[in-house]
């Protein structure tokens, strides 16, 4: 895995990419789907409870996942929030082959504020999301007074280019009542849109993954029930973009042979004994490396890649009928 910081056009804003390196191993999975992060905070603050530890949750499940740390602060504008949203969606797109992702399948995670941000991105966004994750979000035009913010109406321009969305919040949130996500939900379902929604009896506001982890130290944020969100929303995601693709064959058979590592050799006794038919040395030769501390070293090593070392004791004619002697 590798990861990146992206700098926006916002001098406060940056993006924190974290990308899955392709692997061998792997070879089906050459683009992944994408979650793009908005982390909450009453466009004064990016929370980090509901940034990073959001982000490795999905990275856990396949998906390369994104951070936006938007414009916030008393004297910036809503706005910029949104431009710096729109901006991100546009990176993601554009640079999908060097961010490793399917640019159709990309969903915006956002909470609260965020949450307000992912579904402002959703509805009027030049750039929208294929799929949208709101948790206990900010929709209704006239809370932005209460922060000292412009927010634009979102409920009211809801129509049937809005992704599908999934929504979740607690029945005793007393910061942004269910009343912003039950509003929503009529929109979209006025809108025909698709939308899956779970109100939680608990959690309050502002509870993250419901975990210790994201919790502060504080118990009002952790809750078992509410901490179910993730996973509803991890099946939700994969019913929209499909998962990893599968076959119905049986995976090839490795042939352990003089390429590979002593330590794999080991695990099975009968390849090992074979190797010991060509060089009886080599157990005595493993002893004495553990002796002296270094068997990890020796384990790393392959017959082939000894034969560099000591070709005196690993002849390559040798080798070449271990390995026919192996595949036969």
């Amino acid at each position: 895995m590798k990861t990146l910081i992206k700098h926006l056009s916002n001098d406060d804003a940056k993006l924190t990419c974290y990308i899955h390196d392709y692997s061998e191993e792997m070879p089906t999975i050459k683009r992944r789907p994408a979650v793009l992060i908005f982390p909450g905070g009453g466009y004064m603050m990016c929370s980090d409870r509901e940034a990073d530890p959001v982000a490795l949750s999905y990275l856990s499940l396949g998906y390369n996942a994104f951070v936006l740390r938007y414009t916030v602060g008393a004297k910036a504008s809503c706005q910029k929030a949104f431009d710096d949203a729109d901006e991100a969606m546009k990176y993601l797109r554009g640079n999908d082959w060097e961010l490793r992702i399917d640019k159709d399948k990309i969903a915006v995670v956002g909470f609260s504020a965020g949450g307000h941000l992912a579904a402002w991105v959703s509805v009027l966004g030049e750039e929208k999301p294929n799929a949208a994750i709101l948790g206990y979000p900010c929709t209704i035009a006239e809370s932005g007074k209460m922060l000292g913010k412009e927010f634009p109406e979102l409920i009211a321009n809801v129509d049937s280019a809005t992704p599908p969305t999934f929504l979740f919040a607690a029945c005793d949130d007393k910061v942004v009542p269910i009343e912003h996500s039950i509003k929503y939900m009529e929109a979209l379902d006025k809108a025909k849109v698709s939308f899956e929604a779970h109100i939680f009896a608990g959690g309050g506001h502002g509870f993250s993954l419901a975990k210790p982890l994201t919790a502060a130290g504080y118990s009002s944020y952790v809750n078992r029930d509410t901490a179910r969100w993730f996973d509803l929303s991890a099946a939700w995601l994969t019913n929209q973009f499909g998962d990893f693709e599968v076959s119905n064959e049986a995976p090839p058979v490795k042939i352990l042979d003089s390429n590979t590592p002593l330590g794999q050799v080991m695990d099975n006794s009968e390849v090992y004994a074979k190797f010991l038919e060509f060089f009886p040395a080599l157990d005595i030769m493993v002893k004495q490396a553990v002796e002296k501390g270094q068997g990890d070293l020796v384990m790393s090593m392959s017959l082939r890649s000894a034969a560099s070392v000591q070709p005196q004791m690993f002849a390559k004619s040798q080798l070449d009928a271990l390995d026919e002697a192996l595949a036969n």
